[in-house]
């Protein structure tokens, strides 16, 4: 028997084997970057599944409420996360990749009360939804906790849409696509009608992949990724690989 035969053989399978082990990510709603009942699961899920494929890392996904699907990379209960912003508290705990796509952060607003603004500060007389879990900028914290914003939390998104309708909130930072996605998907024709989200950002907010630092190989998982990430940037596929999974999820009627 040819034992160094044997041995390649033996390597090239468990080798084979642990690349194969899925890394699992939590998926959050953010609708249609993200989503259960999207397809592909969304436009940033189906991107950062295709990545991972293509650095040899398949990928499970454990669907979480918002407010968790950070937290449990972070405490190590599963390997990672996406569609997050860098934060000083979260690189404690978190590994990031490059960016994967970008949302564009502007302000709902109610139709005929729409509020006029230059800089964050201009703000200060309003109230302003926000959402458990995620985060609006360095800038919007800092103002917060220097009480010259006020803002007032919801369980997610689409309860800060409602708030915004009985007037229990002024404003509603989301992003520019996510916004009316939502709005389509979970309000009424007459609903939506009453809302607004004029197209005047205050953040550009790059969205990475996130690896717990509770994993010994999560460097390594990084640099895999960024490297496939970078290849399918410049070749193209990654831009058509999104415009096609947003066709798909625009596809889907609206509410009535």
């Amino acid at each position: 028997m040819n034992w160094k035969w044997c041995w390649a053989v033996s390597c090239a399978m468990l080798s084979a084997f642990c690349q194969a082990a899925p890394l699992t990510l939590t998926l959050q709603e953010y609708p249609p970057f993200m989503g259960e009942q999207l397809p592909a699961k969304g436009m940033l899920t189906e991107a950062v599944v295709r990545v991972f494929e293509r650095a040899g890392y398949p990928v499970e996904l454990q669907y979480v409420p918002n407010n968790r699907a950070i937290e449990a990379p972070r405490q190590g209960a599963v390997d990672g996360s996406f569609g997050w912003a860098r934060t000083p508290e979260r690189e404690r705990d978190l590994m990031y990749t490059a960016p994967v796509m970008s949302l564009r952060m502007v302000f709902c607003q109610r139709v005929g009360a729409q509020v006029r603004w230059e800089a964050l500060t201009d703000l200060t007389p309003y109230r302003i939804g926000t959402t458990l879990g995620n985060f609006y900028s360095s800038d919007f914290d800092r103002l917060v906790q220097s009480g010259k914003l006020h803002t007032d939390n919801a369980p997610s998104d689409v309860a800060n849409l409602k708030k915004l309708l009985a007037g229990r909130i002024d404003l509603f930072p989301i992003d520019a696509e996510v916004g009316p996605y939502l709005m389509s998907r979970h309000l009424t024709a007459a609903q939506r009608a009453r809302l607004t989200c004029p197209d005047k950002a205050y953040w550009s907010a790059p969205m990475h992949v996130v690896i717990s630092r509770k994993r010994a190989d999560g460097a390594a998982i990084v640099a895999a990724f960024d490297k496939a990430l970078s290849q399918m940037q410049l070749s193209g596929e990654l831009e058509r690989l999104i415009a096609a999974t947003r066709q798909r999820i625009l596809a889907q009627p609206p509410a009535k």
